[in-house]
């Protein structure tokens, strides 16, 4: 059996880049706070209770950002979401079965990224009315932090809808596995690198352009 270190040793060997897509008005925050889930950022925002539900568990909207403000941080900005109900439902199984608002609320928890430029380039493009920006990790250094909390998925886990309006990717409990068991025991090739939580020092393993 591969040991944990050895399996994330070897996805870094394999992707030695990682790629998150952000929104430049988020750099501050990121520089300060790192890169946290929406589920870390609502609660460090102290975003009232009344106001969370709309954040973590329903659907933000395709080109919906949102800013979070409180006094004495930097600004966040989360990033629109791509899983109205129905073409979410669709995609459902297992744990997540009909319960699209327990998958939106797994999605939130965690921060993603891509392993390749190219995929993070075609997203930073979707929104051309609004500027993104694609900061580059060493994921070696990266995981030697924070592999324990790290998980690969073998689908774009946050877009509920196919190409051309085609159902998308079927999701469930074990679309997500952890890293320290790569190769993925479905034998699936990775598409995202997920961290549960967040990336709270994420500015030591940032690649400068």
């Amino acid at each position: 059996m591969t040991e944990p270190a050895e399996a994330a040793a070897r996805f870094a060997a394999r992707f030695p880049v990682l790629f998150h897509v952000t929104d430049p008005e988020a750099l501050p925050g990121i520089a300060a706070n790192g890169l946290l889930s929406t589920e870390a950022l609502v609660a460090l925002y102290d975003v009232p209770p009344e106001d969370r539900p709309a954040l973590l568990d329903h659907n933000r909207g395709r080109g919906n950002f949102t800013r979070l403000h409180r006094e004495g941080l930097p600004g966040a900005t989360l990033r629109d979401q791509w899983m109205p109900d129905v073409p979410l439902t669709q995609t459902l199984r297992g744990a997540y079965a009909n319960d699209p608002i327990a998958w939106r609320r797994h999605i939130n928890a965690h921060v993603f990224f891509w392993l390749n430029k190219p995929q993070a380039e075609r997203l930073a493009r979707v929104n051309r009315a609004r500027a993104q920006t694609v900061l580059a990790f060493d994921t070696a250094r990266l995981l030697a932090a924070h592999a324990s909390h790290a998980f690969t998925t073998p689908i774009n886990t946050g877009i509920a809808q196919g190409l051309y309006g085609r159902p998308g990717s079927p999701r469930d409990e074990h679309t997500f596995q952890p890293v320290t068991a790569y190769p993925r025991p479905d034998r699936r090739p990775p598409k995202e690198l997920a961290i549960r939580h967040g990336v709270p020092d994420a500015t030591a393993y940032l690649i400068q352009p």
